[in-house]
């Protein structure tokens, strides 16, 4: 079996176990309510496009993540003018677990690499905060504005 061949197989059965994990998360969120036959096409909808997104970034040569490709791809998927936004938006309108696996994922993410976050020391701390405080006053400033150009304040 080729690398290549081996490598997209790897990432489908990451891909496939953790559209498991939301399925799951999801059904004890809803405590068993969960529409089986719309979620798990809906899932793989999800699994097919983060997969086709990471192939399309192995392939081309720019700098781009794959997750940036995965947002290009569901938005071309989903858009007016769309042939299958419809049945996207249908099979994938009620999953909504996602979140939860994507930082658990970006956690074990984080702890494989605590060498190299050591070594930025103090620094990581700095930028942080930095971080912290301009995304809260840049939240403020849109929340802001979007309240008076609606006469709300």
């Amino acid at each position: 079996m080729s690398t290549k061949l081996q490598n997209t197989l790897n990432q489908l059965k990451v891909l496939l176990l953790c559209g498991l994990v939301v399925l799951i998360t999801q059904a004890v969120n809803l405590k068993g309510q969960m529409d089986i036959g719309r979620n798990v096409p809906g899932m793989a909808i999800l699994v097919a496009i983060s997969l086709v997104s990471l192939k399309v970034k192995e392939a081309l040569p720019l700098q781009i993540p794959a997750f940036a490709w995965a947002s290009l791809i569901s938005l071309l998927l989903t858009t007016p003018w769309s042939p299958v936004q419809q049945l996207v938006l249908d099979m994938t309108a009620q999953i909504s677990q996602t979140g939860t696996v994507i930082l658990a994922i970006a956690g074990v993410s984080i702890g494989c690499k605590l060498g190299d976050i050591k070594k930025l020391s103090w620094k990581i701390v700095l930028i942080a905060f930095i971080v912290f405080i301009g995304t809260f006053f840049g939240s403020a400033l849109v929340a802001q504005a979007i309240l008076k150009a609606q006469g709300i304040i």
